[in-house]
Order: structure tokens, then sequence, then C-alpha cells
């Protein structure tokens, strides 16, 4: 795992200052994220609740995308100032939602309207990062770089939540949320200013991008290929995030020690499964990665109400993390991947049609729990299956042939002398190596996968 850390040698000044900016921040963040919901629900939040504030939120993704995207193309070449100032108020936002949990004003409908207002900053800050960190990291060392990056956040994520546990355990509501937001706020203002250090290596001009841009862009086939393709997949996770802590809570009588435990071991599981799944979507590119780790997701909302416990809970977190571990770095690297010209529009286009779909699903999903009950996990899963059929389908080869590319420079002397006769073996014996070694891949991860399920269901039958 350690030899990993050789490629942060030629990585760019902007990338290790991101480390250690990434680093403070998720210090900060892993105080008060995992606690959000919780959050809610103390203050007074039902099912419904929860179920209205996410489709709020999802909902005004894709305004919030578009008008981002055209202010960045606006002001592209101050990038690094709109991110740091952005992200600036943005993180400011946790001291008003503080001052609601010290009781000094506000209520619930108080802290959801802060957090829509966090998610308008955070908006343009996110689609500023996401331009420059496409721009200081290397193509063919993407998957690693991310990898590389989400592994160390993810150790110090560790640390942060094993201090946030003990404040949580030790201190009841609301003392416990004021300790911790409080220092998770700090942490994450003290980290602001390294964002302007990243520096812009490009610098890029705006294209004097329009709504109508947008429109075109839309009609493009495989960018609407793509975003329905996640709008399904998205939908079918969504149809329960905003009823699955609330069931946790009410069904399985979960308190605050349920929630740092399971991120704890959640962000442990993330470190070890970063490295793989890196080197997996730099070997076999998004599709694959797709496949194999929606394969994953599909199985956790079954398996979630049958585990009532707090111990089985903690092996459906290891088990979930590892899978959307890959999927999550499959999706970041996969929307960075659109040409640089238009990057910024793509990824706002990339992130806003999922968006709608996903606020109806949450609504849909609050309604179903009502009337349903735990049938509405079970739903889920089925659409799971579908989605993950259609995202492997209609999702493009985009970034997949770095290993054939680096593979085919060793051989280009042959190339040359054997001009079309060589090339055609040469496709052609690369086509073949790949579909053997996918199918190899496949069919190992599959039986580990199999195997995981075995073991899960002998822990559940005892």
């Amino acid at each position: 795992m350690f030899r990993e850390f050789k490629v942060i040698k030629d990585a760019p000044r902007g990338f290790k200052i991101s480390l250690i900016e990434g680093g403070l921040t998720a210090l900060g963040s892993s105080f008060i994220g995992p606690m959000v919901t919780p959050l809610l629900i103390r203050l007074g939040a039902d099912a419904s609740l929860l179920g209205i504030y996410i489709a709020i939120a999802t909902a005004s993704t894709p305004p919030l995308q578009v008008a981002s995207a055209l202010l960045l193309d606006r002001f592209r070449e101050r990038r690094l100032e709109l991110m740091t100032i952005f992200s600036a108020l943005n993180r400011a936002i946790w001291i008003l939602v503080l001052l609601v949990i010290l009781g000094l004003w506000g209520d619930v409908w108080t802290v959801i309207a802060l957090l829509i207002l966090l998610r308008v900053f955070g908006t343009v800050a996110g689609l500023a990062w996401t331009d420059i960190m496409a721009d200081l990291s290397e193509l063919s060392l993407r998957g690693r770089l991310f990898a590389l990056r989400n592994s160390i956040l993810g150790i110090v994520s560790i640390i942060s939540l094993a201090f946030a546990k003990f404040i949580y355990d030790t201190y009841s509501y609301p003392t416990g949320y004021i300790y911790a937001f409080s220092i998770g706020t700090a942490f994450m203002l003290a980290s602001t200013p390294l964002l302007y250090l990243y520096g812009d290596p490009v610098r890029p001009k705006g294209v004097g991008i329009s709504l109508r841009t947008f429109l075109d862009i839309i009609k493009d086939r495989e960018v609407l290929k793509d975003t329905l393709a996640m709008s399904f997949w998205n939908s079918s996770v969504n149809l329960v995030s905003a009823v699955w802590v609330y069931h946790m809570f009410v069904a399985f009588n979960a308190d605050e020690t349920w929630f740092t435990t399971l991120n704890l071991v959640g962000s442990v599981t993330r470190i070890a499964a970063n490295f793989p799944w890196g080197r997996i979507y730099d070997r076999f590119g998004p599709r694959r990665v797709f496949l194999l780790s929606g394969l994953g997701i599909i199985a956790v909302p079954v398996l979630f109400p049958l585990l009532p416990n707090l111990e089985g809970q903690l092996v459906l977190q290891v088990y979930s993390s590892f899978a959307w571990t890959g999927f999550g770095l499959a999706s970041f690297n996969y929307a960075i991947s659109y040409s640089a010209t238009l990057r910024h529009v793509y990824i706002a286009m990339y992130n806003s049609i999922p968006a709608i779909a996903s606020s109806v699903a949450s609504i849909l999903g609050s309604f179903l729990y009502q009337e349903l009950g735990v049938a509405v996990f079970y739903i889920s899963a089925i659409c799971r299956v579908l989605a993950a059929i259609v995202l492997y389908k209609y999702a493009s080869e985009r970034g997949v042939t770095y290993e054939e590319l680096k593979f085919l420079a060793h051989l280009y002397p042959l190339l040359v002398v054997g001009r079309g006769i060589v090339a055609n073996v040469y496709v052609e014996a690369v086509y073949t190596l790949k579909v053997i070694y996918s199918l190899i891949a496949t069919t190992i991860l599959l039986a580990m996968l199999i195997s995981v399920y075995i073991i899960v269901l002998r822990l559940f039958m005892r």
C-alpha cells in the first residue's frame, strides 16, 4: 500500500497543498457532517420533514449548478478566488447553525434554511474546486492520485471521528453538539486560506457560455446518456436516503454512539478500499468500476432492515463503505474527464439532471416509508439492480485506455514496421487480452462478493 505514495512525488505543488487543506477540512467536517441528520431529528424533524429537506436540497441543485457554471465561466480566470471566497462563506454558515444549537435563535426550519444556504455557497466553491483539481492531476495517474488523497483524508477522519465519538458519547444533547460543532467549525475556517495557495496552473478563459450552451450540451448524446443513467441510479438510492437514519433512530433505538461508531468504521474501510479501487479504475475505466461496485451496493438496503443491532450494522457498514468507495471514485473521475474547455459546464449538467430525479425520489421514498414501512428498502434494491445495468450499458468508455496506451508506446516500433497488418493484429490481441483479463477479474471479485454475502447471512442466522 505504501508504494502508492510514490505517485505523489510527481504531483504539482497545488495538489500537495490540497492534501494539507483537505486534511484540515476533513478534520473539521468529521465533527459535524455525520451528525447533521441526527441534529435535525433532535430538533424535532420526522420522516416527512427529512424527506422535504432532502427534496428541496436536491431540487435546488440544477439552478445552482447552472448559475455556478455561468458565474465560473464569466470569471474563470479568477476561479481560484471564487473557490476561496465561496468556501469561506460556506464554512461560516456553521457558526449560525451553532447559534441555533445554543438556543440563541431559530428552530429546525432555521437549520434547514441554513443548510440550503450552505449548499448555495458550496456549489460555486465545489464547481471551481473540481475544475482546478482536474488541472492539478495528470490524466494517466488521476485514479491513483485521488485514491491516495482520499486515503490520507480518511486517516485524518479516523482520528477526528475518534475524538468526536468521545465528545458525543460523553455529553448528551445539546452539550455534545455544541462542543463538536465548535471544534469542527474552527478547523474548517482555519483551513480556508490554504485554498488560495493551490494556485492555478492554467488560469483558463471563459468561453462565453449562455443558457443556450446548456441546451446544446443536453443534446450531446454522450452527456444525455451519462446524465440519464446517473439519474436512474441516484433515484434508486435516494428512495431511502431521507429515512435511513430516521429508521435507525425509531426502529433500532439508535443514538449518537451508533453514528459516531459507524462513521469511524466506515472511514477505516474507505482507506483500505481506496488503493485497490484506484488501480482498478486506472486499468479498467469507469464502466467496470460502476458495475462491480454497483453490484455490491444493491444488497445494502436489503440487509439494512434485517440487522437491528449495532454489531450487525457495523458489518454492513464495512461492506457498504467498500462498495461505495469504488463507486464514488469512479463517479468523480468520470465527471472531470470531459474536455477542459467546457468541463465546468459538463460537470454542472452531470450534477443537475440527476438531482431533479433524486428530489422526486426523496419525496416518494418518504411517502412509501410511511405507507409501506421497510418494504421501501426492498423497492430501492430492485431499482438499484435495474439502474446498475443501465449505468453499465450506457456509460461511455471515456478515460478507459490509460494502460493500453502505455503498452502501445512500447510496441510503437513494431507498428511502424508492420504498419496495417501488425496494427490490426495488435488491436485484436489487446482486445482479446482485455476481455480475458476482465472476465478473470470480474469472476474473482464476484466470488469475493458472494463470500461476503455468505458471511453476513451466517452472522444473521446465528
